[in-house]
């Protein structure tokens, strides 16, 4: 993005973050958005089909954001395929990338609680969460140096359904424990959500 695009995306960042907080995002109207960002209709599709997908856009931004700094995946500049350069990551680092979600969901709490309720409909965040915590797992079991225990059965399943159970099953659990968490008394503390979610995980799963 040049300058005049990343202020329009910053901006349109800072509203759709605002409506949302006070509706629901599938209840927003373009219209209403562009007026509140100053820019036309055709600007805003520059950015995104609709508001419930420039809203999944933000928030993945900022996970992504999140993820990259405490979980960096370089590509390789020692050949020129796509090999990428990593290092293995400790169960502080883990913890800390998870806190620093949750941070990200508390800071967002009224929006949050309102989309991943029971009743958010067409305004759901948990697929969106979901696939963050997914593709987490995922790079974490591939490209960090995590390790499940080997499956000893005498019809072991393969590698690859094994992580991708794996990725699911964890993330679509955490999503789950945040909602929980988003719905206790505040002030809430990212402290007691990690303390239930260690009792939660898989006894592998270092955190």
């Amino acid at each position: 993005m040049d300058a005049r695009q990343r202020k329009t995306r910053a901006k349109l960042s800072e509203v759709i973050l605002r409506l949302a907080a006070e509706r629901p995002a599938s209840d927003l109207t373009v219209s209403e958005i562009t007026v509140a960002a100053g820019i036309n209709r055709s600007t805003f599709y520059q950015h995104a089909a609709s508001p419930v997908e420039l809203l999944e856009d933000v928030l993945r931004e900022e996970l992504d954001a999140i993820r990259d700094r405490f979980l960096p995946v370089t590509p390789s500049v020692a050949s020129n395929d796509e090999s990428i350069t990593v290092s293995a990551v400790s169960p502080s680092d883990i913890r800390d990338v998870t806190a620093a979600v949750i941070e990200h969901v508390g800071f967002h709490s009224t929006l949050y609680s309102r989309a991943l309720g029971a009743t958010s409909g067409a305004s759901s965040l948990h697929p969106m969460l979901s696939r963050h915590f997914a593709e987490s797992v995922t790079q974490l079991l591939s490209l960090h140096g995590v390790r499940m225990p080997q499956d000893d059965s005498p019809s072991p399943a393969s590698d690859a359904y094994v992580a991708e159970s794996a990725a699911r099953f964890i993330a679509d659990g955490t999503v789950g424990a945040i909602e929980v968490w988003l719905r206790t008394p505040e002030p809430r503390s990212v402290d007691s959500f990690l303390a239930v979610y260690r009792l939660l995980m898989p006894a592998w799963w270092p955190l």
